[in-house]
C-alpha cells in the first residue's frame, strides 16, 4: 500500500510537464520542479502568483496556485490542500469566460487533491475524485497528463485490492497517455509499476526490462524522486531473482543518498525501510536499530498533530467548496432555499442514522463482551471442575493400586503359609490322604500371584523405586531389592519371612547385609531410609 502512495506522490510532483507554458515564471518553476529543486520552483511559482494578483489576472492566479499546491504537498499535505482548494475556487470563477480551460483546471485540482488523499490513506475519497477526472477528460485531447494521472491512480487502487489484471489495464492506459503527450516526468514510475506487476507474476526478464526502461528515463530527466523509486525496485529485483544482497544494498544505499536531498521525506523513509528489511535478513540487528531510529526521527519531524488538524480543516474547506459549486449549478433550475432545506434535512437524517448505528453498534459490542465474559467464567468453572475430578480420579487410582498391592502381599503370605503347613505335615510323618493335600493346594491356586505381579503394582504406587535404588547402588541384587520393597511396605520381619519363604533369622541376616550395601551406619534406621526413597 505504501508503495502505491509513493508512486502517486511522484506522479503529481511534476504535474504538467507536457504542456507548453505561456507564463515564463511558471515554466522556470516547472523546470526546477522536474529536477526536484523544490525551493527554487516554489520561488518562481510564488512570484508568478504575486504578479497575477497584482495584475488581477484570475487565469494566472489559478495556474500559480495549482503549481504551488503541486510543489508543496510533498513536504506539507496541509499546504498542498490549501493551494489546491484556492486554485479550485479561482478556476470556478472562469467557468463562464473560459469554460474549457476551467474544466481542465478543475480536473487537475481534483487529481492533486486525490493524490493528497491517497497519501493520507483516504482511498475511497481519492478514487472517487480520480474517477470524476476520467469522466471529465476521457475522449478529450488532454495534453497536461491529468488523464494519465487519473488512470494511474485507479491502477494503484486496484493494485492495493490485489486485482492485478485491472491494475495493469489502467497502468497501460496511463503509459499510453504519458507517451502520447511526451510527459517524461510521469513515465519512470509508470514503467516501474508495470515492472512490479511483472515481478509479482515471476516474470524475471520482463520485470527487469520495465525497471531498466524506467531508470533510464528517470536519470535522463534528472527526476530524483523517480530515481529513488527505480533504485528501490531494482534492489528488490536483485534480492528476489539473483539473491544478490550486495547489489541490493548498493541500490538501496544509492536511493537513500538521493532521497536525502528531497524535501518530500516519504522517499527517504522508503529507502530506510528497504535497508531495514535487508539488514533483518542479514540478522544485523544493530544496524536495524540504527536505521529504525533514523526513520522514527524523520517521521516525527514529518507528521504532527497540528498538521493533521490543519489538514482536516482544509478537507472541510474543499468539501464545502464542492458543495457550493453543486448548489450553484442546481440553483439555475431550482430555488436555492428549497435545495438548502433539503440538504439540511438530509444532514439531520444522516446524523440521526449515524448516531443510531453507533448506539446499536456499542450496544451490540457491550452485549458481546458480557457474553464473552460469561463464557470465560463458565470455562474457568469447567476447568476447575475437570481439575478436581482428575485429582479425585488420581486418588482413586492410588487407593486401588495400594489395595491391589496389599492383596498381592496378603496372597503371597497365604501361599507361603500354605507351603509351610504342607511342609509341617510332610515332616511329621503323619499319614494324610492325598486327596486332602490336593484340596489344600487347589484352595490357594486362585491366589498364586508371583513377584512379577507384585512388582507391577508396587511400581505403579512407588514410581521408579527400583530404578532409583539401582542407579544409586549398582551392586544391589534382585533379592536385596525385594527386601527393600517389603520394607517400603512397612512389613514386619515375620511377614517378610513368610513372603520370602525363609526364616526370620535369615531375614535379619539379609537386612544386615543390605545395610552394608547401602553404606548405613549403626545409628541409621534402615526402615526410615527406605521409606525416604
Amino acid at each position: 500500500m505504501k508503495k502505491c502512495i509513493c508512486i502517486l506522490l511522484l506522479f503529481l510532483c511534476s504535474f504538467i510537464q507536457g504542456q507548453s507554458l505561456q507564463n515564463p515564471l511558471l515554466e522556470k518553476g516547472w523546470n526546477a520542479l522536474v529536477k526536484d529543486q523544490e525551493n527554487q520552483a516554489f520561488s518562481y511559482f510564488w512570484q508568478a502568483f504575486e504578479k497575477a494578483k497584482t495584475e488581477k489576472n484570475t487565469h494566472d492566479q489559478a495556474e500559480s496556485l495549482l503549481y504551488l499546491g503541486i510543489c508543496s504537498y510533498g513536504s506539507s499535505a496541509e499546504k498542498g490542500l490549501l493551494y489546491a482548494t484556492q486554485s479550485l475556487s479561482a478556476y470556478k470563477k472562469l467557468t463562464e469566460q473560459e469554460p474549457e480551460f476551467a474544466q481542465k483546471g478543475r480536473a487537475r485540482c481534483l487529481q492533486l487533491i486525490s493524490t493528497i488523499y491517497s497519501r493520507q490513506k483516504k482511498f475511497a475519497q481519492a478514487i472517487a475524485l480520480s474517477r470524476s477526472v476520467v469522466q471529465d477528460l476521457e475522449g478529450t485531447n488532454d495534453q497536461e497528463g491529468t488523464l494519465g494521472l487519473a488512470y494511474n491512480s485507479l491502477g494503484s487502487y486496484y493494485e492495493i485490492q490485489q486485482k492485478n489484471d485491472s491494475a495493469a489495464y489502467f497502468f497501460q492506459h496511463a503509459i499510453h497517455e504519458f507517451e502520447r503527450a511526451k510527459n517524461s516526468a510521469y513515465l519512470p514510475t509508470a514503467y516501474a509499476k508495470m515492472g512490479e506487476l511483472a515481478q509479482k507474476n515471476n516474470q524475471k526478464n520482463v520485470s527487469y526490462q520495465w525497471y531498466k526502461k524506467a531508470s533510464e528515463v528517470a536519470f535522463d530527466s534528472e527526476n530524483k524522486q523517480a530515481q529513488v523509486i527505480c533504485l528501490l525496485a531494482l534492489g528488490r529485483w536483485e534480492l528476489e531473482f539473483n539473491h544478490s544482497v550486495t547489489s541490493a544494498e548498493a541500490h538501496f544505499e544509492k536511493a537513500k543518498k538521493i532521497a536525502t536531498s528531497l524535501s518530500d521525506k516519504v522517499f527517504e523513509i522508503k529507502a530506510i525501510e528497504a535497508l531495514i528489511e535487508l539488514k533483518k535478513q542479514q540478522n544485523d540487528f544493530e544496524k536495524v536499530s540504527q536505521w529504525q531510529d533514523e526513520a522514527l526521527k524523520i517521521k516525527d519531524r514529518y507528521y504532527s498533530l497540528e498538521r493533521e488538524q490543519i489538514a482536516k480543516n482544509l478537507e472541510v474547506q474543499f468539501e464545502v467548496a464542492e458543495k457550493d459549486r453543486k448548489l450553484e449549478l442546481v440553483s439555475k433550475e431550482k430555488e436555492v432555499s428549497r435545495l438548502t432545506n433539503i440538504l439540511l434535512v438530509s444532514l439531520v437524517l444522516l446524523l440521526v442514522i449515524v448516531f443510531t448505528v453507533l448506539y446499536l453498534s456499542f450496544k451490540r459490542i457491550n452485549k458481546r463482551d458480557k457474553e464473552l465474559l460469561q463464557a470465560k467464567e463458565d470455562l474457568f468453572v469447567a476447568l476447575e471442575e475437570q481439575k478436581r475430578m482428575k485429582e479425585q480420579q488420581f486418588e482413586y487410582d492410588i487407593e486401588y493400586r495400594e489395595s491391589q498391592l496389599s492383596a498381592i502381599t496378603l496372597q503371597m503370605v497365604q501361599k507361603n503359609e500354605l507351603l509351610e503347613e504342607i511342609k509341617t505335615i510332610v515332616n511329621s510323618n503323619e499319614m494324610v490322604p492325598e486327596k486332602q493335600l490336593v484340596q489344600m493346594i487347589n484352595r490357594h491356586f486362585t491366589q498364586d500371584n508371583n513377584w512379577s505381579d507384585f512388582d507391577k503394582y508396587f511400581e505403579s504406587v512407588n514410581k521408579n523405586f527400583y530404578n532409583k535404588l539401582k542407579l544409586k547402588y549398582p551392586d544391589i541384587s534382585a533379592n536385596d531389592m525385594k527386601i527393600c520393597a517389603l520394607i517400603k511396605l512397612n512389613l514386619s520381619i515375620k511377614e517378610m519371612a513368610s513372603i520370602l519363604n525363609i526364616s526370620p533369622d535369615s531375614v535379619k541376616t539379609a537386612r544386615y547385609r543390605l545395610r552394608k550395601k547401602l553404606q548405613l551406619s549403626t545409628e541409621d534406621n534402615l526402615t526410615e531410609f527406605i521409606l525416604s526413597i
